[in-house]
């Protein structure tokens, strides 16, 4: 299921113009490795928080790490526990939520892009572990992230 073309163009299609939060962040897919998967978005004056010093708003880091952290499970499921079709397969993005979510912000928001993947470290029947990382474009760590999953509907 994973590397079915459709299901990776809906799963796109979802991320970047269905969720209203992440379209309006210009978050974009750079990876759909079912292991480690990517996103990316670019710096804009719209999502600075310290616009004095040009750092991106803490809101946003947090955002695009949980964001990548549910791309990541649902990769996950889909690489394990694959359902008949593309459709039921990308719906579970909808039966999952964050219970938990930890972010360390390790040094400022500075750069011209940035990038941010996740890694599954659990998934369970019922929650899914996920830990989270956000680099700019020199490769510098600006944060890092830990979070636990709610699956609803999960047997």
């Amino acid at each position: 299921m994973v590397t079915n073309p459709e299901f990776q163009s809906l799963l796109t299609q979802v991320l970047e113009e269905k969720i209203p939060f992440c379209h309006l962040l210009g978050v974009k897919i750079a990876s759909l490795d079912p292991d480690r998967p990517q996103l990316r978005f670019d710096m804009r004056e719209e999502l600075l928080g310290n616009f004095a010093q040009g750092m991106l708003h803490g809101g946003v880091i947090a955002s695009v790490l949980d964001s990548v952290a549910g791309i990541a499970i649902l990769l996950k499921m889909a690489a394990l526990h694959p359902k008949d079709d593309v459709f039921s397969q990308v719906k579970e993005f909808g039966l999952m939520s964050t219970i938990d979510l930890r972010i360390d912000y390790l040094q400022p928001g500075k750069g011209t892009s940035f990038t941010a993947n996740a890694e599954v470290t659990r998934l369970g029947k019922r929650v899914a572990n996920v830990l989270m990382d956000l680099r700019n474009d020199k490769g510098e760590r600006i944060a890092t992230g830990a979070a636990a999953f709610m699956l609803h509907g999960r047997s």
